[in-house]
């Protein structure tokens, strides 16, 4: 696991497309575990690319807030392969990440 290859215990902040995430078994694991935080804040989820432009308006902020977070308030990144994931890689300084199914090694352009 990369937080094994790290040496960290670590705590993973989640952020999701869903709040339906939170009812995953492995996801309620980590939380009861207190390894996992999830932004209290989840009524103004939006894909900036695929969501109406009433909504994008309204969402923006928080998914300005969410990349910001991850550009300067993490040590390393577990991300989804997609535009929100692409986009928090990018952000901030180089830190160690992986990507999509398996965690594959990620590294971003412009850290």
């Amino acid at each position: 696991s990369l937080e094994r290859a790290l040496g960290w215990d670590a705590k993973f902040l989640l952020f999701a497309d869903t709040d339906k995430v939170v009812e995953q078994p492995r996801v309620k694991e980590l939380l009861s575990a207190g390894k996992l935080v999830v932004p209290a804040e989840t009524d103004n989820l939006v894909h900036l690319d695929r969501s109406p432009a009433t909504l994008t308006v309204r969402g923006l902020l928080g998914t300005w807030s969410d990349w910001w977070t991850l550009a300067f308030d993490v040590d390393a990144l577990v991300l989804c392969h997609s535009g929100f994931g692409a986009t928090a890689l990018e952000l901030g300084p180089t830190r160690p990440a992986a990507m999509g199914r398996g965690c594959v090694p990620a590294e971003g352009s412009t850290g």
